[in-house]
């Protein structure tokens, strides 16, 4: 084969030899080059470098062979006919250009080798058409024809096989494409025979005009090969981005944080990620792209953590309902306690891509936010969310109930005295004693600190009675918290609910029932009476009224005279609040006052009457004094030592002029919380009385303890008959108590000459009561001073 193809050599000049040599080189590398381009093109850009190759690869070969052809040397000029020489470039293109252009697009290697040997073949088609435009008789020696065509097979078929874009593929590739061109040609020209007839080369091309015609097509192929060198560095970075790409596509697949399986419409796996095998539990060498959904349905199952039939119905309905691009999402529940969301979206490809999302956790955490918002953090109850929610869905239903409202007496002093930690300790017990003692019917409720509500289902009021019983029996045994031991009382409120009671009502009349259990002495149960609810409004319209009658100024001083018995001359008086209602008329302090102290209004009160008593004390003489009641919770202030103190200054008095009653009851329960205020006030000059003495917790001890200025002896045992000798040694035994203490004595509530003569008997100099003078208005007051001073001027 070597010594044919050599003699065919040795035929053509040696320029034009090395000219062939260097354009078949240059359309191998260029072919090359372009099938690259061709294998990272999509689309239509695909369009272009198939173009090219057809037509580098068809002229190429035609070239080859013409310059050849211009450096053979037979024994005669040689002219070449003109129709079939341009027959033979387009031969090239056909038959050996677009099998090379349809072999680049291919991926099976034997189907792009079978491409190529049609190829090779068509370069002998070029090769004897180009040939055959020789003028002249000429002959082929068959051997030779056969010999030619199957070394363009066994070239081109090899060098198409070849896969890849390594340097060495591409080398072998090229390698193959050249040697196949160059050993058809020479070993096609060793064989022919070519006669002269007369000597003439006949009509046609001569050997120069074909010449100008290789030249054009070489710089043809010479242009296609530097475009194609120009654009390698293009194709090389278009190269490394799609590489780029599929990596960072694979990296991303890999890592999603979620199952991914991508499948053709044949059921076939194109994709599926690392996060699949681990989701559902199976060997990563059990399913691989190319395998088919039923062989990842069936891994699964033989795991046996998941119900195989459910999950291969929700895989085909998923697959089955993606017509268009719109996604399908579910969530599913599985039998081992997995809930997976399943999405599915069809891609421009024609794939599925169905992904798989672990959703376990976040339903826990969905049903967790949910269980917080409906019940207490602290002790795990319903709140009052939970309670509106409930009352709202049990309002239409007409079986019996009974709403308990429940508040923990003296838990306050728990938070107080031992903290908040043992108080909410506190709670969690008292929440699980509640639940053990309200029964299997009932659902408990905290709505807030330590207020509580009980629901009980089927209950009248006997039933809610013993329930409440047994809840309060419950309650009141001793709790043992962090190594206290805590006693706490319970008080009860209750209500009986039916179809026509809404949820506020019900409440609220629990409400009332409670506040009547607190005032008759707690640890006990009360339901709501009819009137309740009446005197609750009321209670809310005088709380109104009185917001109103301090801001109107309908509030009024009156003063009752103290007087001297031995000559009946008025010391001063003790100033009495009045309520002038525009509508009620005059409201007794008794109606109001303990309202005040209850909700707090009693302060502002409070400062008020010592201010206004002290503005009217300002315009009487200065041997005469005034006593004003002060409320504990006020006393109990700070500020009320600097309220007295501004109020004295304002109207410039002198501090032994105002006396600052409280009662006995007052004194001796909350006195640990006064004494830094009494001494203050005791300091600046201000006298302080006891009020209503003997009434109370009367112990000389606290008499003791306190430095007092007054003790006023009530009048339950002054206003009593002559005859009442008990009443009247309690009296004796006041009086003479303060005198061996030093402290002066008043007796209240005197109503006749009789007890006056009494009270100086006992050796009580001091009195006030409607004998000695009816409270009064301070115009009446002082025109009473005016006429005392004018009595006494006479009298002088």
């Amino acid at each position: 084969m070597f010594s044919t193809i050599l003699s065919g050599l040795l035929q053509t000049q040696p320029l034009f030899l090395a000219m062939a040599g260097v354009v078949c080189a240059g359309m191998a590398l260029t072919l090359v080059l372009l099938m690259r381009q061709l294998a990272v093109s999509e689309g239509r850009r695909r369009l272009v470098p198939l173009v090219w190759i057809a037509a580098v690869a068809g002229t190429g070969v035609w070239t080859t062979h013409f310059i050849a052809m211009v450096g053979y040397r037979p024994a005669a000029t040689v002219s070449y006919d003109p129709g079939i020489t341009a027959l033979s470039a387009l031969a090239g293109i056909v038959a050996v250009g677009l099998p090379l252009a349809v072999a680049a697009l291919q991926r099976n290697r034997w189907l792009r080798a079978g491409l190529g040997g049609l190829a090779g073949a068509g370069v002998g088609v070029m090769h004897f058409t180009g040939m055959a435009a020789i003028h002249g008789p000429m002959h082929h020696a068959p051997a030779m024809v056969v010999t030619a065509l199957v070394l363009g097979v066994a070239f081109f078929a090899p060098a198409m096989w070849v896969s890849g874009v390594s340097l060495a593929a591409r080398w072998l590739r090229g390698a193959g494409l050249l040697l196949g061109v160059v050993a058809l040609h020479f070993t096609a020209m060793s064989g022919m025979g070519l006669q002269i007839i007369g000597g003439a080369a006949g009509e046609g091309m001569d050997r120069q005009l074909l010449s100008s015609f290789t030249a054009v097509t070489t710089l043809a192929l010479c242009y296609a090969a530097i475009t194609a060198m120009v654009h390698r560095r293009r194709l090389s970075s278009a190269q490394r981005e799609v590489a780029r790409k599929e990596a960072s596509f694979v990296a991303a697949l890999q890592n999603m944080s979620n199952a991914l399986v991508m499948v053709d419409e044949a059921r076939v796996i194109t994709a599926i990620n690392q996060r699949c095998f681990e989701l559902f539990g199976i060997p990563a060498d059990s399913v691989a792209t190319g395998d088919s959904v039923d062989r990842l349905v069936a891994a699964i199952e033989a795991g046996r953590s998941w119900e195989q039939d459910r999950l291969a119905a929700i895989i085909d309905t998923h697959l089955e309902r993606m017509r268009g691009t719109e996604m399908l999402r579910s969530e599913e529940e599985f039998a081992n306690g997995r809930v997976l969301c399943i999405s599915s979206r069809r891609v421009p490809t024609g794939e599925v891509v169905l992904t798989f999302d672990d959703f376990t956790e976040h339903r826990a955490a969905q049903a967790k936010i949910a269980h917080m918002a409906f019940h207490d953090a602290l002790t795990g109850l319903p709140n009052r969310r939970s309670f509106r929610d409930h009352m709202a869905s049990i309002m239409e239903d007409a079986t019996p109930r009974a709403l308990l409202m429940l508040d923990l007496d003296h838990f306050k002093t728990v938070n107080d005295t031992l903290g908040h930690p043992v108080g909410d300790g506190l709670l969690v017990q008292v929440a699980r004693r509640l639940l053990d003692a309200a029964g299997e019917g009932a659902t408990v409720f905290r709505l807030g600190g330590d207020e509580m509500v009980a629901v009980l289902d089927g209950a009248g009021e006997v039933e809610a009675t013993e329930t409440g019983r047994a809840i309060i029996e419950s309650l009141g045994r001793p709790f043992e918290i962090d190594g206290h031991k805590i006693s706490i009382g319970c008080s009860i409120g209750a209500s009986l609910i039916d179809g026509a009671t809404n949820t506020s009502e019900a409440l609220q009349r629990a409400d009332l029932g409670l506040y009547r259990a607190k005032s008759l002495g707690r640890n006990r149960i009360q339901f709501y009476e009819d009137g309740m609810m009446e005197k609750a409004m009321a209670r809310r319209q005088m709380e109104s009224d009185l917001a109103q009658a301090l801001k109107c100024g309908e509030f009024r001083l009156d003063y009752q005279p103290i007087c001297r018995l031995s000559d009946r001359a008025i010391l001063g008086f003790e100033a009495l609040i009045r309520w002038d209602h525009p509508l009620r008329g005059l409201v007794s302090p008794a109606e109001f006052i303990p309202l005040c102290e209850e909700n707090g209004m009693i302060v502002q009160i409070g400062e008020w009457v010592i201010e206004e008593a002290c503005r009217q004390l300002a315009e009487w003489p200065e041997d005469v004094h005034v006593a004003v009641n002060v409320s504990p919770m006020q006393m109990r202030l700070p500020s009320i030592v600097e309220v007295v103190r501004r109020a004295l200054a304002a109207h410039d008095l002198a501090p032994q002029r105002l006396t600052l009653e409280l009662t006995e009851t007052a004194l001796v329960r909350d006195g640990a919380h006064l004494a830094r205020n009494l001494i203050a006030l005791r300091e600046m000059g201000v006298k302080i009385a006891m009020d209503d003495f003997g009434t109370g917790y009367s112990s000389f001890t606290h008499l003791r303890d306190f430095e007092l200025d007054q003790i006023k002896i009530d009048r339950s045992f002054v206003n009593v008959a002559q005859e009442d000798h008990k009443a009247w040694a309690v009296a004796q035994a006041v009086t003479n108590m303060a005198r061996e203490l030093s402290v002066g004595a008043v007796g209240e509530g005197v109503e006749s000459s009789e007890q006056i003569t009494r009270l100086m008997a006992l050796g009580c100099d001091v009195a006030q009561g409607f004998f000695l003078g009816r409270p009064m208005d301070g115009t009446r007051a002082t025109a009473l001073l005016a006429d005392a001073v004018g009595n006494r001027v006479a009298a002088e």
